[in-house]
């Protein structure tokens, strides 16, 4: 087993993690149909945009990495959100939103879809299963590098944020691929409804990811 260290990812990180979140989403049921031409220079750099900008500006967002120790090479990255209380206006101006940035060379329509999809959903969760106008821990984004899968990387991002949320007393949301349920669970995560993915015309079949949420010890 290689050893891992876990660290806040720094500007020079962000490519990395970019490349890192399109190796680890190629077999995602949407990340691909929403992004059909691959890691491209395009999609690249609106991500590490994205990344420098959340950094930046979202005091709530913490962008975390697990290099290899010898190499540096980044291994796994998490997207966890801290989300102070929000009014039922914030809120419903979140919900509202009908464009998001999205690179020039994405599936725009469809990433509009399900991203303003999600962004219900989550705060319809919240709001049921958390409870209205309270804080909860967000796991935004997860990926592993295909090279470094099933070695523990993903267990250590979980375990940092999940650590924090335990010490504020907060719940904390993630919006599962199938795939990924058992090792959720496995970190006390359960099912609480389910999120069709609807990609029609651009995807034939039933596709669907599962919400759910982990309350903290009491």
């Amino acid at each position: 087993m290689p050893a891992f260290v876990l660290v806040p990812a720094s500007p020079s990180d962000l490519e990395a993690i970019a490349r890192v979140q399109f190796a680890a989403c190629a077999s995602d049921h949407g990340f691909p149909v929403i992004f059909p031409k691959g890691a491209t220079l395009t999609s690249i750099t609106h991500f590490v945009h994205s990344y420098e900008s959340d950094l930046e500006n979202d005091p709530s967002c913490h962008l975390m990495v697990v290099k290899e120790a010898m190499s540096g090479e980044i291994a796994s990255f998490a997207v966890w959100h801290f989300y102070p209380p929000k009014t039922q206006e914030e809120v419903e101006e979140e919900m509202l939103m009908r464009e998001f940035p999205l690179p020039d060379d994405a599936n725009k329509d469809l990433g509009n879809r399900l991203i303003r999809n999600s962004i219900r959903k989550r705060h319809e969760v919240a709001a049921s299963a958390v409870g209205p106008d309270k804080p909860y821990a967000y796991l935004a984004a997860i990926g592993t590098s295909p090279k470094y899968q099933r070695q523990g990387a993903a267990s250590l991002l979980l375990d940092w944020g999940l650590e924090r949320a335990d010490d504020r007393g907060l719940a904390a949301y993630v919006e599962s691929a199938p795939a990924a349920l058992r090792l959720y669970e496995k970190y006390g995560f359960k099912e609480v409804c389910k999120l069709p993915l609807e990609m029609s015309p651009w995807k034939e079949g039933e596709y669907l990811n599962v919400c759910m949420v982990r309350q903290p010890p009491s």
